[in-house]
């Protein structure tokens, strides 16, 4: 989900249980047959987590069972995760905690983190494999962080891990590299954890992988203005997010890596995939090699159907 020493936003927003519209009037109620969805996240370092995280959240056609924070310092995630869901009037989602990585930190936006009470988590890896469990062959796993929480579920329960409906992964890079060059490169979600990475292409589990060559998506400046003037709370709290985002070094306009995974998981048609084999090499390529598929990719997005969809949501 990102610019290797930048951090880039999308928009992924889930939809939880069905409640009461709060003050803001945006809340999503899922629809019957709502797909079920866990969102496993970097958020804080590259801003388009975030924008993801409240597309999920605004789309009925999903059911967001909880968030879980992966790569690095994932107590500190969860704390923005939280206040970020309480801003969207979504408190009730619930947040887990992955295992923290050792590493210099790429947080960018850990001051509006800390606005969020200090409090433990639960374990992410117990949440997902219970959930897996009670509901085999239903979760969509929605993966958009570097692979660290993925790799220990798989240590942990690959036989609970198969049993996931699908994960849907913003990694990777086939043909296109950053700035959309055109040559690939060791995508950051990719090579910051490759032997999970390598552990997840040979799973068996269904596997939607949405990488740098469909993902590098601009939210101009008027798409951003069209957005944050709808002055709600989870609006405002974006707004906020981006500009400590950008004064950290990075961009005005994010890119929006994240958030097409996430609107995958809502509407496929947004990013048509192709079968083929994908393996990953020890420098963290993704390398279409011949031989039977182990994945279902994304190599060219419909951007106009994208923000159509993107857009529409009630932020």
């Amino acid at each position: 989900m990102r610019e290797m020493f930048s951090v880039v936003t999308l928009l992924l927003l889930l939809a939880g249980p069905a409640h009461a519209a709060g003050p803001q009037g945006g809340a999503a109620v899922p629809q019957s047959g709502a797909a079920k969805v866990i969102f496993d996240t970097d958020i804080g370092d590259d801003i388009d987590d975030a924008y993801a995280l409240g597309f999920l959240l605004r789309s009925p056609e999903v059911q967001v069972l909880g968030v879980t924070t992966a790569f690095e310092d994932t107590h500190l995630r969860a704390r923005l995760a939280t206040r970020f869901l309480k801003a969207a009037g979504r408190g009730e989602v619930p947040v887990y905690e992955g295992p923290k990585t050792a590493g210099a930190s790429h947080f960018s936006q850990g001051k509006w983190a800390e606005g969020s009470p200090d409090r433990s988590y639960p374990d992410a890896i117990e949440f997902v494999l219970k959930t897996i469990r009670e509901s085999p062959g239903q979760i969509t796993l929605v993966a958009v962080a570097p692979l660290t929480n993925v790799g220990a579920l798989i240590a942990k329960d690959a036989k609970t891990f198969r049993m996931l409906k699908r994960v849907v992964l913003m990694g990777g890079s086939v043909e296109r590299g950053y700035g959309n060059k055109n040559s690939p490169d060791a995508e950051w979600n990719i090579v910051n954890d490759v032997a999970a990475a390598k552990a997840l292409f040979a799973s068996g589990v269904p596997l939607y992988v949405m990488p740098l060559d469909s993902t590098q998506i601009l939210l101009d400046a008027a798409r951003q203005a069209e957005l944050f003037g709808k002055k709600t709370e989870m609006a405002k709290a974006l707004e906020e997010l981006t500009a400590e985002w950008s004064a950290a070094g990075n961009r005005k306009s994010p890119l929006l890596f994240d958030v097409v995974a996430a609107a995958y998981a809502v509407k496929p048609e947004v990013c048509p995939t192709a079968a083929m084999r994908i393996e990953v090499d020890d420098k963290g390529f993704t390398r279409r090699v011949g031989g039977a598929a182990n994945a279902n990719v994304c190599l060219r997005s419909k951007t106009a159907e994208f923000f159509d969809l993107f857009l529409s949501r009630e932020f």
